[in-house]
């Protein structure tokens, strides 16, 4: 593999960038898996948001399904092929997971400064959020209900419960913050129009698929700067109760005053980002 000006290593001959293509081909099915986890939270925080943040189970004998990863592989699980779509779905993130991992550890030459130093870090957390996702995603497929799943205060309370814990869960929420800022910047500066393929494109479906990302990285923005925001709060008062995931995120919202219509917005903005990921995996130039 030759590497030029410093970037990342590019093939050097037919044989290698065979090679770098298949692999393309595969991580794209990540998106793809990506998209379809996020469609199926953002139906259910638009359930939240209809019955009041009170959860999506009609049924109220049954627990009510959070709107988070978690939420999601159970509902997926529910369906009559769910084993079999939470095994694809598994493999995908796994690739996913890796590939983000890659970016993290092999850096390019536009990501050796300060700022490009945070997105690997950023992309480091989504390799290991992801890896972990696609492991719940297998488990559950193979039939394995899980029993002892963590909240994300048990988790935080563990963390501050360690030596330096409380300013690790801090820098966790700063980081969390940062990427939050980033899918601002991202959706509203249309720069994830340049990870795309939209040579063949015609104007109007272009403008379509702009108008999606917008909506998926402001409404995922929101919800990470909601979490962040909890965590921050939790560790500066020490109190790891207040620190909430992507379920108590959402469930914050539609507590607010005019929360259910704001929540209602998230959620559509989810699942629109869901069909951005399913509409456009295959245009995704994966640099």
């Amino acid at each position: 593999m030759a590497d030029r000006g410093g970037g990342r290593t590019l093939p050097s001959s037919d044989d290698d960038r065979s090679a770098v293509d298949w692999i393309a081909h595969v991580t794209r099915i990540g998106w793809l898996a990506k998209g379809f986890v996020f469609v199926v939270i953002g139906g259910i925080a638009v359930r939240v948001a209809i019955a009041g943040g009170r959860g999506d189970s009609v049924d109220r004998s049954r627990p009510a399904r959070s709107a988070d990863q978690r939420g999601a592989l159970r509902a997926i699980s529910d369906t009559p092929i769910g084993s079999l779509l939470l095994i694809v779905l598994a493999a995908g993130l796994a690739v996913f997971a890796v590939w983000k991992v890659t970016q993290a550890v092999i850096p390019s030459s536009a990501d050796r400064d300060v700022l490009g130093a945070l997105r690997r870090i950023g992309w480091a957390g989504l390799g290991v959020f992801y890896g972990a996702l696609g492991i719940a995603a297998w488990n559950l497929g193979r039939g394995e209900r899980p029993s002892d799943e963590q909240s994300t205060a048990e988790l935080t309370a563990r963390l501050m419960g360690a030596p330096g814990g409380r300013l690790l869960v801090g820098v966790v929420a700063v980081i969390v913050a940062a990427v939050a800022a980033f899918h601002v910047r991202k959706g509203v500066r249309y720069e994830f129009v340049d990870d795309l393929d939209t040579d063949d494109l015609s104007t109007r479906t272009e403008r379509w698929i702009g108008r999606a990302g917008v909506a998926g990285f402001v409404a995922r923005a929101i919800v990470l700067g909601v979490a962040a925001w909890f965590l921050l709060r939790s560790a500066i008062r020490f109190d790891p109760s207040e620190a909430v995931g992507l379920d108590g995120a959402l469930r914050e919202l539609a507590a607010a005053d005019l929360g259910r219509g704001v929540l209602l917005a998230v959620g559509l903005g989810l699942a629109i980002a869901g069909c951005y990921d399913m509409a456009t995996f295959r245009r995704q130039t994966m640099r």
